[in-house]
């Protein structure tokens, strides 16, 4: 199974300790988890991303949008004082 996210959730199986290996596949319980793993990686993104869809890129571009209505804040009570 390939991993369904971020277009929907995974239902990804926890085998018990009495659960066999084979049932569920131990070579695909990582498969699927090593999946899901890079999937939220993808998401997410490294530190300053340049990845356009990337969370980490998204919030970079929201705190320099923030900081920069702040500073015009400041600026406009500057010039009304």
């Amino acid at each position: 199974m390939s991993t369904n996210y971020p277009t929907s959730l995974d239902a990804l199986t926890n085998p018990l300790a009495t659960d066999s290996l084979a049932s569920p596949s131990h070579s695909a319980q990582h498969a699927n988890a090593n999946d899901a793993i890079e999937a939220l990686q993808a998401k997410v993104g490294v530190d300053s991303s340049s990845v356009t869809t990337s969370l980490d890129y998204r919030v970079g571009v929201l705190e320099n949008a923030g900081t920069g209505l702040e500073d015009l804040t400041l600026l406009f009570y500057m010039e009304v004082a």
